[in-house]
């Protein structure tokens, strides 16, 4: 069954993903193709997600089910910060922040033991900090009752950028995995063109969009988010 869900439903979404991902950014931002493949991106990483945690609680990897939560979690507030109005909330943003909170909490007990583990786990630890981290993000978004448009658009994009990070990684575990291998025994030849290439080429877009927008076209990024007609 767990199979099934994998290739079936999970690896064909996350595919789908990373081409939308692809058009989403090489298109015009804020243009109609930028909205439709974004839109497609998230819906296809919604699908691929839920169905890597169903897998993943099949096969007992609570690694991969935590893993799953966090990068779901980032992608559905990047969705909000797109679609809310200027200055706007809801209740979506209450259910984001409980959901990550609920995550910290459950990373710490299992960094501190839950899985009576001889040494805390430092991944725990570091997902735990990364969920604190966001949600002080939503608890100022939600006491000042949502972002301005230039914060909003930043918000998007490193959340979204965090998302397309991790499902761009998954794709390269399933070819490490098609190549009978593990990132122990690869060459570092390999290491570098599967993995190494492909990550950093994301960061660099990521922090290169977040600068553009911080530094270059603050202006125009300022109504972002404002209602139209």
């Amino acid at each position: 069954m767990k199979d099934i869900i994998v290739w079936a439903i999970h690896a064909p979404a996350g595919t789908l993903a990373l081409i939308t991902a692809v058009i989403a950014m090489c298109a015009k931002k804020g243009s109609t193709l930028h909205r439709k493949a974004g839109s497609c991106f998230t819906a296809s990483m919604m699908v691929m997600l839920v169905a890597g945690i169903a897998a993943a609680y099949l096969k007992d990897s609570i690694d991969d089910m935590m893993l799953g939560a966090i990068v779901l979690y980032t992608l559905f507030t990047a969705w909000l910060a797109a679609h809310h109005k200027k200055n706007e909330t809801g209740v979506l943003e209450v259910v984001a922040l409980v959901w990550v909170v609920g995550f910290a909490i459950t990373a710490f007990s299992i960094s501190t033991g839950w899985r009576e583990a001889d040494v805390p786990p430092l991944a725990y630890l570091i997902w735990g900090g990364f969920a604190i981290f966001c949600a002080l993000g939503d608890i100022r978004n939600l006491y000042q009752s949502g972002l301005s448009g230039t914060q909003g658009v930043i918000r998007h994009v490193w959340r979204i950028g965090f998302s397309f990070l991790w499902a761009a990684l998954a794709f390269t575990d399933k070819i490490v995995k098609m190549m009978d291998a593990n990132l122990k025994s690869m060459q570092e030849e390999q290491l570098l063109f599967i993995v190494g290439i492909p990550t950093s080429l994301m960061l660099i877009t990521i922090l290169y969009w977040i600068t553009q927008i911080l530094f270059f076209s603050r202006e125009k990024f300022t109504r972002y988010g404002e209602p139209t007609g």
